[in-house]
């Protein structure tokens, strides 16, 4: 008797996987080690790795066909047509990922990484989502279709269909989602046709689903070997504060060499709402943006998980931000922008409600904070601090002033905003 061997990768097929790629063996090894076909593996990897792109902020193109092209080197540019990726031997031919390359630090190219059990994770969510399909074969889904169309012309509920025709073996909630879905739209039954009552109370939607947040590439660890091999790419921290869960919520950003903190108010705590800033700031500053933006380390909250929205410009698709994330439940390792938030307690403390506040009282309330001396700055405030090494311009353009020392103000009753 023939034992079938099982079709799917389990986890622990990926983890010898991940092991046998930090082992730097090739595909063709890891796929006799779990009795795969290397073509198997392959896929597996390719499918399954996050890729954590170069930094090509003042870095010059790599291009494979460089030394054989005519044109100027000043020219040069990831969109040239003749524009083709550096290949690298042992990410693309031998291992497939990057995990645990002894040249990983000094590699200028783009990182893949392969995780096992974001990639278990990921293939379940996937496998999950695909067998959520029609449970009905063609002719019983004809026989519904000719059967419910013309009491639904006439004006009859689902209900009042099904209750009469029990035999078509469907529940009312399991037909309403066959015509949301458009399982009988050919046969000219959509939503439209169907009758909703005044008193119908709506139906609880779906929750979406939320995709496995992968911050391979991203994580602290990666955030300490960018800034030793980047020393002067300065860091700017991000996070958030509220004190209702419904909002407002206020972005944060500390600029780590200067203290000086920036805001911004949203009515959503999304990843989509929140990079949307970086937009924003983008546009006003021009090409000061990458003078303070270029490094963001945050946090985990679900409000800054969707990396590529942060990284890269909505429009073009080029890279405009590095971003890294500080390790579950370790708030000091990004102290600046956590320190800075006890100012802005002392005039917004937790359980004060904020439902009036707007950006023009933000733009008060951090005028106030960036005008406090601190001891770090040798007395100088972050205000200072900021005008001298990035200009007053662009202070202005952000909507912060100084205020004068006699008149900083660090008390709730700074703002009236009840």
């Amino acid at each position: 008797m023939t034992i079938m061997k099982a079709k799917h990768l389990t986890l622990d097929d990926r983890k010898a996987i991940q092991e046998g790629i930090e082992k730097r063996l090739s595909k063709t090894a890891i796929a006799k080690s779990i009795s795969k076909d290397p073509t198997t593996v392959a896929k597996e990897i390719k499918l399954h790795r996050t890729v954590k792109q170069r930094n090509r902020f003042n870095s010059p193109v790599i291009c494979a066909n460089l030394k054989e092209c005519k044109k100027p080197r000043k020219f040069c540019s990831e969109s040239c047509i003749d524009y083709l990726e550096q290949p690298c031997t042992m990410r693309d031919r031998s291992t497939g990922a990057c995990n645990h390359c002894e040249k990983l630090s000094r590699c200028r190219l783009d990182h893949y990484f392969y995780n096992a059990n974001k990639a278990h994770e990921a293939y379940l969510f996937h496998l999950s989502d695909s067998r959520q399909g029609v449970n009905l074969s063609e002719a019983e889904r004809s026989i519904i279709a000719q059967t419910i169309a013309k009491p639904l012309k006439a004006g009859q509920s689902l209900y009042q269909i099904l209750t009469n025709h029990p035999e078509l073996g469907v529940s009312v909630k399991s037909l309403y989602t066959y015509i949301e879905g458009g399982v009988f739209k050919e046969f000219g039954i959509d939503n439209f046709s169907l009758r909703r009552q005044v008193a119908m109370r709506e139906r609880k939607k779906l929750k979406k689903r939320r995709e496995p947040v992968n911050y391979e590439g991203h994580k602290f660890t990666d955030y300490l070997a960018f800034i030793k091999d980047n020393p002067f790419i300065p860091t700017t921290e991000m996070d958030t504060v509220y004190n209702q869960q419904e909002g407002p919520y206020i972005q944060t950003f500390s600029y780590q060499n200067t203290c000086f903190m920036n805001r911004f108010i949203h009515t959503e705590k999304t990843s989509e709402s929140m990079a949307s800033t970086l937009n924003y700031l983008q546009k006003l500053l021009g090409n000061d943006y990458f003078k303070l933006f270029s490094l963001i380390l945050t946090d985990r909250g679900t409000e800054f998980e969707k990396v590529s929205l942060f990284e890269f410009e909505a429009e073009t698709g080029k890279l405009r931000t590095n971003i890294f994330y500080c390790d579950p439940q370790t708030p000091s390792q990004k102290p600046h922008v956590e320190n800075n938030h006890n100012y802005v307690r002392n005039i917004l403390p937790n359980g004060r409600k904020l439902e009036g506040l707007t950006q023009h009282d933000l733009n008060l309330l951090f005028s106030h904070i960036n005008s406090v001396p601190r001891k770090v700055l040798g007395g100088r405030t972050p205000y200072d601090v900021f005008s001298f090494f990035y200009g007053e311009e662009i202070i202005h353009k952000m909507g912060i002033r100084r205020i004068d020392p006699d008149e900083v103000t660090l008390q709730p009753f700074l703002l009236k905003i009840e």
